[in-house]
């Protein structure tokens, strides 16, 4: 049996949860593996091993997360000659989300077979401009992301794999109508955590959960100004006492598909 190492990143469970589900279909072909690349593991040595590396990931204003960035450029070595698909998430539209990290990994070498961009429910938790559901609510959404899961992994299995998000139209819409405007700011994003002390009780919690360390305890949490966007510690504080985007208190928290959050 084939062998596909998939190397997720996944802030609120949306990405990983599509990540399982292709996978389950794709089984009757590969022996398969999920990697969260915010935890240690020897990727080059997994790629190596593996007939099909699939990078799936969320897109935030058109671009990939930061640290999805960084590890595609650390193994970007080990991918020479590499089948490789792409899976990425989105809350609304990105135009060429998936075709981010796909242009990246075909500089340094990697076959591209396929290329799938899915809408997923909302988790931006404190802004108001887009509601937060959960349970039920979100049924509708998942059910459609895995019906078009399906066809994905069909396309693949039959060696006919789309490449959504590469067009020269899709590229420039998810340039200029986002990813320009979004990486001019980025750096300055970073440091727009907060954590409101009133509500905060020191739990710990944020700091735990967070992939990049960007949320030390010193007497309680210390965001260190490198935030990566993924949402974890604004859905997942019990006081609700994290915004990032919003200046005030989600109204709802997001627990994602499984009702479980960021939690494996």
């Amino acid at each position: 049996m084939k062998i596909l190492t998939a190397f997720y990143f996944s802030g609120t469970g949306n990405t990983r949860y599509m990540t399982r589900y292709l996978l389950s279909r794709l089984s009757s072909r590969y022996l398969c593996e999920m990697c969260d690349i915010s935890k240690p593991c020897d990727a080059a040595a997994k790629i190596e091993a593996s007939d099909l590396i699939l990078f799936a990931f969320p897109v935030y204003g058109s671009a990939p997360p930061i640290p999805m960035r960084n590890f595609i450029h650390r193994c970007g070595k080990s991918l020479g000659g590499k089948q490789t698909a792409i899976l990425c998430t989105q809350y609304f539209f990105s135009g060429d989300g998936a075709a981010t990290i796909g242009r990246t990994a075909a500089k340094y070498g990697a076959k591209l077979v396929g290329a799938e961009i899915f809408n997923m429910p909302n988790n931006l938790a404190d802004c108001k401009m887009f509601p937060v559901k959960n349970g039920a609510q979100i049924e509708k959404t998942l059910k459609r992301a895995r019906r078009r899961a399906d066809k994905f992994a069909e396309r693949l299995l039959a060696g006919k794999g789309r490449l959504r998000g590469f067009s020269p139209l899709a590229h420039g819409v998810g340039y200029f109508s986002q990813r320009k405007y979004w990486q001019r700011g980025e750096a300055e994003k970073r440091s727009r955590l907060k954590i409101d002390a009133a509500r905060c009780v020191k739990c710990g919690l944020c700091a735990k959960a967070c992939p990049v360390k960007n949320i030390l305890m010193e007497n309680g949490p210390k965001p260190q100004g490198a935030c990566v966007f993924c949402y974890r510690c604004v859905n997942l504080c019990p006081k609700k006492a994290v915004t990032l985007i919003g200046s005030e208190p989600p109204a709802v928290q997001y627990r994602g598909p499984e009702g479980r959050g960021h939690t494996p």
